[in-house]
C-alpha cells in the first residue's frame, strides 16, 4: 500500500534460473535501481523444485523459472517469456569430442542442474530413447553454478542452455553436438500466486527482467538448426 501511494520502500522477493543470473540479472537490477533506489532485494537461485514452495507460502513475490513443462498452469499464474534450446556439453580436450557417439556418453557421470529434481526427468528419458541408448547409471544432481565447476574439472557431461556458453561462468566448457542425442529445450516462464497481485517495485521488478530477456534475445547470433 505503501508503494502505491509512492512510497520507494519494502523488500521485493523473487527466484532466477541461474541462466537469468548469469544473462540478464545485471541489466534488469540496472534498470529497476533507477525508479526504486531503496527498495530491497531477495534473489535466490531459482530451480523449480525450490520455488514453488516459497510461492505457495508467500516467502517469494514472483519466480521466472527455465521449465520443461514441470510447472502447473492450474496452481500458478503463468507468463510465458521465451524457449531456448539446451545442448550437452563437456570440458574443453574431453576425450569424447574425438569421437562422440551416444553410446560413449552414457557410460559418462552426468551432473545435471537441479538439486531436487528425479536422477531423468521425462525430457532427458526421452532423448535417450530416441537415441536408443539406455540413460547414464550416473548422475550427480546440485547447483547450476557447482554443475558448470564440476564438468570443467572432470570428464562428466551436462546439459545447459546453448546461450550460456557465451558467458565467462561457461569458460573451458564446450558443445557435444551429436543428431541422435538431442536434448530437450527449456522454457522462460515467469510464475506467481493466483489471485495474488504483485506489489508495484515487484511489478516492476518482473518488466525489467521481461524487458532484459526481450533485448538479449534480439542482440543473440541466432540458435544452431
Amino acid at each position: 500500500l505503501r508503494q502505491h501511494l509512492g512510497d520507494d520502500e519494502g523488500t521485493v522477493c523473487v527466484g532466477l534460473t541461474p541462466y537469468l543470473m548469469l544473462t540478464v540479472l545485471g541489466e534488469a537490477y540496472r534498470w529497476f535501481r533507477q525508479r526504486y533506489p531503496r527498495v530491497q532485494l531477495r534473489l535466490t537461485e531459482g530451480l523449480v523444485s525450490r520455488v514453488l514452495p516459497g510461492l505457495r507460502d508467500g516467502s517469494l513475490d514472483f519466480a521466472v523459472v527455465a521449465s520443461s513443462g514441470e510447472v502447473s498452469t492450474q496452481a500458478f499464474e503463468t507468463t510465458f517469456l521465451r524457449a531456448d534450446p539446451q545442448t550437452l556439453v563437456v570440458r574443453a580436450g574431453h576425450p569424447v569430442l574425438l569421437q562422440a557417439q551416444a553410446s560413449r556418453l552414457v557410460q559418462l557421470e552426468w551432473v545435471l542442474p537441479g538439486v531436487l529434481s528425479p536422477a531423468v526427468d521425462d525430457g532427458l528419458q526421452a532423448m535417450f530413447d530416441r537415441a536408443g541408448v539406455p540413460p547414464p547409471s550416473l548422475i550427480t544432481r546440485c547447483d547450476a553454478l557447482a554443475a558448470m565447476a564440476l564438468v570443467r574439472q572432470s570428464d562428466a557431461v551436462s546439459v545447459m542452455p546453448l546461450p550460456l556458453l557465451a558467458q565467462p561462468e561457461a569458460r573451458g566448457l564446450v558443445e557435444v553436438s551429436l543428431r541422435s542425442l538431442r536434448p530437450p529445450g527449456v522454457e522462460l516462464v515467469q510464475i506467481s500466486p493466483p489471485g495474488v497481485p504483485l506489489t508495484p517495485a515487484a511489478a516492476y521488478f518482473a518488466r525489467c527482467v521481461q524487458d532484459a530477456i526481450r533485448a538479449s534475445a534480439s542482440a543473440a547470433p541466432a540458435a544452431r538448426p
